[in-house]
């Protein structure tokens, strides 16, 4: 068996680059070990039967941003995927009984925000106004290579553009940490709960210095768009992507385990399942983290020791726990309704407990209480819940991997699966501060601890939903590791893409489709390793 390219992994990034090799008469196969492809993009009926709840990625709007999106919109509609928005994308709850929400409408944005500070509400059409200063070239620069000459033009653009004055201030504000940035900012503690849960979503707690850019373009991008789900869950881009890859003859094979990426004097010359199974490839592509490179998928005697001491060193972040419920009703909020219709509303409540959690997680400690994300796809996806019911999706972040101790001394920590249910239970507890009646309504509930993350996808190592640390330290151009960020490896024709290369997590197909534009004519240059 012999094919121009093996893909390890159908994620949509494998996917996305799968599909741009398929367009150019390439054969190619995507290996995936699990039963049905979709990395962290997957849906399913998992609290109770007729609740479609999508297991952990869930917002699209970097997919729709990107270059494969707006090269395949048309196709993928055909083939079922077809985003909803929600003109009400976020809000926060607070112990006292009030609710912040931001809408589209920027009059009712403006009209909440001074109900709390005219100050803010003031302060925050010039917070609008920062985005543009951002937004356009960071978008820009996602979908390039970095480093490479293209990204070059994009910074330099942006100082012709903002002027050196400008682009000092806009650099210095961004290289603050996420308190710092909103404390700048704004002087409602309820206000900066708004901006600052996003830097969290990665791994930027309060004080991570230079996590301001997050916040920034979260919060305002969503503001000026809405959040973005796939209708009928996210399993309808990846079916779409994947009947895209089989019209031009690309093969799937799922239940597939990569044993080994075989190497011969210095190439990599295919795969060998984990049945003894040889398949011969031109190229091999991996959808894998840079420990599992080095872990198993290349025996370390074809590496160079640089490579794997900086591969095994890659950092992984704080760990993240996935509810799913299922409602008789939708949540009704102490707040009132205009949070029922948000599409995440964030229960931390404040700065200061996001960065007491941030410490506990570090210290293997469970904390007393995490900041939750909580989904609303059946407010603004009607086909995700029966009628009068609610799906309901919560990310609790963050978690330590090995608990050893409890903040509150009511849990004897241990293996996640032994404690998760428990631990499931104080997070509806802190749910039910801010809508009393919850319990009452749920009539499923399926719980993914860190433990249970890499059963879906082993990218999500130990529970980091994010497949590492995006801290400035690894991310950008030192994203996976220095010299390795224009997704070669150092073994010739095996090439690494997913969350742990750049542009990083998130639905945002960037280096799939970024190495499948670059083996369309391999006319480019490879970085030694530094």
């Amino acid at each position: 068996m012999k094919y121009d390219i093996v893909i390890i992994g159908a994620g949509h990034n494998g996917l996305a680059a799968a599909i741009q090799l398929a367009k150019q008469g390439k054969q190619v196969l995507v290996l995936e070990k699990e039963p049905r492809p979709g990395g962290a993009a997957k849906s399913g009926e998992v609290a109770a039967p007729g609740f479609i709840h999508d297991l952990f990625s869930m917002n699209i709007s970097l997919f729709l941003k990107s270059r494969f999106y707006v090269e395949n919109q048309h196709e993928l509609a055909a083939n079922g995927f077809n985003p909803v928005y929600s003109p009400h994308p976020y809000a926060s709850v607070f112990p006292d009984g009030d609710g912040l929400a931001i809408d589209t409408d920027a009059e009712k944005t403006h009209q909440n925000l001074a109900s709390y500070s005219t100050t803010d509400a003031e302060a925050w059409k010039e917070f609008d106004a920062l985005y543009d200063q951002v937004a356009p070239y960071l978008y820009k620069l996602m979908q390039r290579e970095l480093p490479s000459l293209r990204a070059g033009l994009i910074i330099f653009r942006a100082l012709l553009d903002l002027k050196i004055k400008t682009a000092l201030k806009v650099s210095s504000q961004l290289a603050k940490s996420p308190r710092q940035f909103a404390d700048s900012w704004f002087e409602s503690d309820k206000v900066k709960s708004l901006v600052v849960p996003w830097g969290y979503q990665m791994d930027y707690a309060p004080d991570i210095s230079g996590g301001a850019a997050f916040p920034l373009i979260e919060a305002v991008g969503h503001y000026r768009e809405g959040i973005p789900f796939a209708r009928g869950g996210i399993q309808t881009m990846i079916q779409a992507m994947v009947a895209m890859l089989e019209a031009r003859g690309g093969v799937l094979q799922t239940d597939t385990w990569v044993n080994e990426v075989y190497v011969e004097d210095g190439d990599a010359r295919g795969v060998i399942l984990d049945d003894g199974t040889y398949i011969e490839a031109g190229d091999v592509i991996g959808t894998v983290t840079p420990t599992q490179i080095a872990g198993h998928l290349i025996d370390t005697k074809h590496l160079p020791a640089s490579f794997v001491s900086k591969a095994t060193n890659y950092q992984y972040g704080p760990k993240t726990m996935v509810i799913h419920l299922a409602l008789n009703e939708p949540i009704q909020w102490t707040a009132g309704e205009e949070i029922a219709q948000s599409a995440y509303v964030h229960v931390a409540p404040y700065v200061e407990d996001l960065a007491r959690t941030h410490t506990q997680a570090l210290n293997d400690i469970l904390p007393n209480s995490p900041l939750l994300i909580v989904g609303q796809p059946s407010a603004i996806d009607a086909s995700r819940a029966p009628e009068g019911k609610a799906a309901v999706w919560i990310m609790v972040r963050s978690l330590p991997a090995h608990p050893k101790h409890d903040a509150l001394n009511e849990m004897e920590p241990g293996p996640w699966s032994s404690i998760k249910e428990q631990y499931a239970d104080r997070i509806i507890d802190k749910l039910a501060e801010y809508a009393p009646g919850v319990k009452d309504t749920i009539t499923g509930r399926h719980v993914f601890s860190p433990e249970d993350l890499p059963k879906e996808d082993p990218n999500l190592v130990e529970g980091d939903h994010m497949a590492g640390s995006h801290q400035l330290f690894q991310h950008f151009l030192f994203r996976p590791v220095v010299g390795y960020s224009r997704y070669q490896t150092p073994i010739n024709h095996f090439y690494m893409i997913g969350a742990s290369t750049w542009p990083g997590g998130g639905l945002n197909a960037g280096s799939g489709y970024l190495l499948g534009k670059k083996l369309k004519s391999k006319s480019f240059f490879k970085f030694s390793a530094l």
